[in-house]
């Protein structure tokens, strides 16, 4: 068992929504924001990820990097199952991706799983965002 991390081309896009979509739409339906994701892929606001194993989806992450007093990379979305199978692997792939973009930190808001994961990866609970717990790893 094999799981590859990928992050789909927006010219792709079309070709893997079907199968990732099923996956992200629970934590859209937990959003406080309730999301048009589609729409903010195409408009290149955001990035799809996607974990498979044996080329069958397995989870699909939704990230977009955010300017402030720093440049953090958000992972926005996250829907799938089995994480601490990828989690490791997926984190150090976003983390190099995002500091290529000149990001200091990734984050995250949502279930309290994540801060719980994220803590074994160096990541710290940075307190309650939006009404959902919310996690920090420093990158830079």
């Amino acid at each position: 068992m094999t799981m590859t991390i990928d992050g789909i081309p927006l010219r792709n896009l079309h070709l893997v929504w079907p199968d990732l979509w099923p996956l992200l739409e629970p934590a859209v339906k937990r959003s406080p924001d309730k999301p048009d994701v589609l729409a903010r892929l195409i408009a290149r606001d955001a990035t799809l990820w996607a974990v498979y194993e044996n080329d069958r989806p397995v989870a699909a992450i939704v990230a977009t990097i955010q300017l402030g007093e720093e440049k953090r990379c958000l992972l926005w979305l996250i829907g799938g199952s089995r994480v601490r199978e990828w989690a490791a692997k997926f984190l150090d792939v976003i983390e190099a991706w995002a500091r290529e973009l000149g990001c200091v930190a990734l984050w995250g808001a949502g279930r309290a799983g994540w801060v719980r994961i994220v803590k074994k990866f160096g990541g710290v609970d940075i307190g309650i965002v939006d009404g959902q717990p919310a996690w920090q790893r420093r990158i830079a």
